[in-house]
């Protein structure tokens, strides 16, 4: 063969080979490529962010799936669209023509944010940023970028800026201002409110704590400095100091400031403290207007007509002139430090001594009395004399009044018979004063009638009160004794009706004949629109204003005795919320309230005028219906009812499903007297809310036996404590596929006659009765003990979670302290204890509930938020707890395997936890399909009947020592 042709040959055979390794490297890295992009894809779709792509004519050519896109855009078109094109989406106008100014010259843009109202009404928010694509030559293909969900991120800003808004309102509205002292770096904030008292403009964000000494008037600073430094050293509980602050216009303005130290490091070193600021300038200057004032008084006071003494302890010390001149002293000094009871006459003393003891009993005033007094010549003087009491640097001090009434008392001997008719006027008292002749025509009316009848006197004076009175309403007595408090009502100019309480004297001549009346008459028409009211109180609700159980009985006993009499029925329909407690617990009780006069109305509004609705407390309202033909009758009524309280009601804005439990009894056949169809009926209430609620139930006699099963039960819950019934069993926690890591401490009450009741069987009625936080209680402290007996036999094996009550958070301080009590006496770390809270204890006082679990988490212990997704709540209260732990209810599992639904649920749960960086547990795990699932969604920890059920003690102790020993790994199903 040709050398050529070997050559040829041999050429060809390196070609192929070459060509058919670059085939095979470029298939490998084809199948690489499309499980990198299946991988993308994968997790794009878990991601909270979402991805896309357009092309030069900024079309969308491609969206990443996901949750959080199929929220945004729904089922609206979106590919062959510009994002601004997409029906309902909006974006704002100027920042869309700033962003088609980008897109024009193919720079990247970031944050645009696109708005949308879904079909619920709720507005979703998103973020897009996108960079340019080109080839590889650098032509435009359009933009690439990433969409993210800021919905909730929104409405938490906007939530902490109102939030924000409404401290610095109530801060401006107190003439308040707060401030914070850094101690370690010299470092003070103010808020705006402390310079504006000043007359400056804003306060510089921090500041050195010299800053505010040098401001201050310099007989302040040391006193202010060695007021914080005791505080920091903590002498003292609070800091609170009083000084003066140059202002922009260079005058001295007070200020008071009060605070805390808030911080201290582990040495017991302040480290922040933090406080308000107040303006008391106004205070200030009064105080000081009120020394001048007391100055002036003095001066007033020496230079008085009538002698002024002051005594302590029955002891003169001080006199003005004009007392010296009564009491023909030398001088004012010449009385001081004289016993009082020395001026008056051994005659007087008595009288004296008997005001003496009311004055210095406590701060009193007594009128003016005539005295016989001995002054210091030894002469006898007659004066009237008034005194008040108060106390000053917490003693009581006297202070009276002396004149002489010598000639006085002779011009009253003089004045007497003139006196006569007011000293009739003052006992009769009254508003208006009046007189009248013997035929009741007015002869005198005081100037206050005119305010009160709106007649000027000159057209009331000769006719007869019965002319401006009611018709059928005008009596006056004819006998000549006095009367009082006669209560009338009168037509006043303006055509107005007031009651008027009328009390008058006769008035006789020298022969003793009648020559007319005169007396009082006060307005006392508020008083009787308050009886009126009191009235109305006393037999209706406050709240709704429906018949409350007093009138409810009245009229119910009336209704029988007609049913009776005419062999007729009457039916009485106990009505009950279904979810009152958790809009109480979710909203607030002004929700509740507002609730329930919803409900009140629309009842009312259902209901015929023979009818009686009444509210006997809480969320029970009961029906009295009269006419009843047949207890068919009375179920149609109950259904009705259901209907009309099954629609939403509208409350503080927000729509609130809650529905109805109705129990009926019908006279006679269920009842004889009210009482006893009253508890027949809620005996069919609590039947129906036995049965799920949402339903009726008529009486049967059944029921009181059931009743009466339940009442003994919870009696019988009462001494369970105290018989040592309660025992805990504990419920695996598992890692992965078979690690113990923890347990749950469930109660059982081992009942003398039922056996082992589940905690289903008798928690809601100790929660009902009050018991549940004695049960909490004896759980943690019995669960803690047990706790710390397997971890000194078993150090650091596992944890332990126990479950806390709504009541058990309530004690806040108490709670806490309890929790570290118990911790401290079994010797275990914070890190051993577990507390699972449900959503709906958690969200029934959430702000105290915060700090309350703050102060815990301060120990160590952890929380998980048990059974949740099912809560009536908020997610913000996530990024404000120190939260754990998720636990997925198990009302999401049972269905995972097979229902896309529920496996969304909690994908969503997981993801947003593992964003959050909190764990995720599920409980409830009955199945190795539903183990399968949650761990390839991210489930870290479970517990279930699959593992295994709660065990004893004693059980589960030999589970714990199995896996320390390594004997045997307990597998599920195994």
């Amino acid at each position: 063969m040709p050398d050529w042709l070997l050559l040829a040959a041999i050429s060809g055979g390196v070609v192929y080979l070459l060509m058919h390794r670059a085939l095979r490297r470029a298939s490998r890295q084809l199948t690489e490529l499309a499980a990198s992009e299946g991988r993308f894809r994968d997790l794009t779709e878990l991601s909270a962010d979402w991805f896309w792509e357009t092309d030069a004519q900024h079309r969308i050519t491609w969206i990443s799936a996901g949750g959080s896109v199929a929220t945004l855009f729904g089922n609206l078109p979106t590919f062959g669209k510009r994002f601004w094109e997409i029906p309902r989406v909006e974006v704002d106008p100027r920042a869309l023509e700033a962003h088609l100014e980008r897109l024009g010259e193919k720079l990247p843009f970031f944050d645009l944010e696109i708005q949308r109202t879904d079909e619920r009404g709720a507005r979703l928010i998103h973020i897009i940023s996108g960079q340019s694509r080109v080839t590889p030559r650098g032509e435009f293909l359009g933009y690439r970028g990433v969409g993210r969900d800021v919905t909730e991120q929104r409405r938490a800003e906007r939530a902490v800026f109102q939030a924000k808004e409404r401290v610095e309102l109530a801060l401006d509205g107190g003439n308040l201002a707060e401030w914070h002292f850094d101690v370690e770096h010299d470092e003070l904030y103010a808020g705006d409110g402390w310079v504006r008292f000043l007359g400056h403009g804003r306060s510089p964000a921090v500041g050195k704590g010299a800053m505010l000494y040098d401001m201050m008037h310099p007989e302040d600073r040391e006193r202010s400095r060695g007021i914080m430094v005791r505080a920091l050293k903590g002498e003292l509980e609070e800091y609170v100091d009083e000084f003066r602050v140059q202002t922009r216009a260079g005058d001295w303005k007070w200020l008071q400031a009060r605070g805390r130290v808030v911080e201290r490091d582990a040495e017991g070193r302040a480290l922040r403290v933090s406080g308000i600021i107040a303006d008391i300038d106004l205070r200030k200057r009064a105080e000081t207007a009120l020394q001048e004032a007391e100055a002036r008084y003095r001066s007033l006071v020496d230079l008085a007509p009538n002698g002024v003494l002051v005594h302590s302890a029955g002891v003169i010390e001080y006199a003005n002139p004009a007392a010296a001149r009564l009491l023909k002293a030398e001088s004012p000094a010449q009385l001081i430090g004289m016993q009082l009871e020395a001026l008056f006459s051994p005659v007087d003393l008595p009288r004296v001594r008997e005001r003496q003891s009311v004055l210095l009993a406590a701060p009193a005033a007594v009128g003016f009395e005539e005295r016989r007094m001995r002054c210091l010549d030894g002469t006898e003087l007659i004066v009237e004399g008034a005194a008040v009491s108060f106390l000053e640097r917490g003693r009581i001090v006297v202070q009276g009044v002396l004149r002489d009434v010598t000639v006085e008392r002779q011009a009253r001997q003089a004045l007497a018979e003139r006196e006569q008719r007011f000293r009739d006027v003052v006992h009769a008292s009254g508003e208006y004063v009046w007189e009248t002749d013997a035929q009741w025509c007015y002869t005198y009316l005081s100037e206050r009638v005119e305010a009160v009848l709106g007649y000027a006197r000159n057209e009331l004076l000769g006719r007869a009160p019965h002319e401006f009175m009611p018709l059928g309403e005008a009596h006056f007595p004819d006998t000549k004794t006095p009367f009082r408090d006669v209560v009338r009502r009168s037509i006043t100019k303006s055509g107005g009706v007031i009651w008027q309480s009328v009390s008058g004297v006769p008035r006789l001549d020298a022969a003793g004949a009648l020559i007319g009346y005169r007396g009082t008459a006060a307005d006392v028409t508020a008083r009787k629109q308050a009886e009126a009211r009191i009235e109305y109180l006393a037999t209706r609700d406050a709240l709704t204003g429906l018949p409350n159980r007093a009138l409810l009985t009245d009229r119910a006993g009336q209704a029988i005795l007609t049913a009776a009499r005419s062999r007729a029925q009457l039916a009485v329909l106990c009505v009950d919320l279904d979810r009152f407690k958790l809009v109480n617990d979710s909203l607030g009780h002004q929700a509740g309230d507002a609730l329930l006069r919803a409900v009140a109305d629309r009842l009312q509004n259902t209901l015929s005028r023979e009818d009686t609705l009444a509210r006997l407390g809480g969320d029970d309202f009961v029906l009295l219906w009269n006419g009843l033909k047949s207890a068919e009758d009375a179920a149609v009524l109950a259904q009705r009812i259901l209907s009309i309280l099954a629609r939403p009601f509208t409350v503080e804005g927000n729509a609130l499903n809650v529905g109805a439990s109705i129990g009926i009894s019908i006279y006679p056949n269920d009842g004889r007297d009210f009482a006893e169809l009253l508890k027949n009926a809620d005996a069919a209430l609590y039947d129906a809310k036995e049965n799920g609620g949402g339903t009726w139930r008529l009486f049967a006699p059944a029921l009181n036996a059931r009743a009466g099963e339940r009442l003994r039960i919870e009696n019988e819950l009462r001494g369970a404590l105290a018989r040592s019934e309660l025992v805990l069993h504990w419920h695996p926690v598992v890692r992965g596929r078979g690690q113990v890591v923890g347990a749950e401490a469930l109660v059982r009450w081992n009942h003398s006659g039922r056996g082992l009741m589940m905690p289903e069987e008798f928690v809601p009625l100790a929660e009902e009765c009050g018991l549940i936080r004695a049960i909490g209680e004896w759980t943690l402290e019995r669960a803690l003990s047990q706790a710390g007996a397997w971890q000194r036999k078993m150090p650091g094996r596992a944890w332990f979670a126990v479950n806390v009550s709504a009541p058990e958070l309530a004690q806040g301080d108490a709670y806490v302290e309890r929790v570290e009590a118990c911790l401290k006496a079994n010797s275990l770390e914070g890190s051993c204890l577990e507390l699972e809270v449900t959503e709906r204890v958690l969200m029934s006082s959430l702000a105290e509930n915060v700090e309350t679990l703050r102060r815990i988490g301060a120990l160590g212990v952890r929380f998980a938020i048990d059974d949740f997704g099912t809560g009536y709540s908020s997610l913000a209260y996530l990024r404000r707890l120190p939260i754990h732990k998720l636990k997925i209810d198990r009302s999401f599992l049972r269905a995972i395997d097979s229902h896309a639904a529920d496996e969304a649920i909690v994908r969503a749960i997981a993801a947003m936890a593992g964003t959050l960086g909190i764990a995720v547990a599920a409980e409830g795990v009955e199945s190795e399909a539903q183990l399968k699932r949650l761990l390839a969604l991210g489930c870290e920890e479970w517990q279930g009947h699959y593992f295994s059920a709660p065990l004893d003690a004693s059980a589960f102790e030999a589970l714990l020592l199995d896996a320390a020993a390594g004997a045997a790994r307990i597998a599920p199903g195994g």
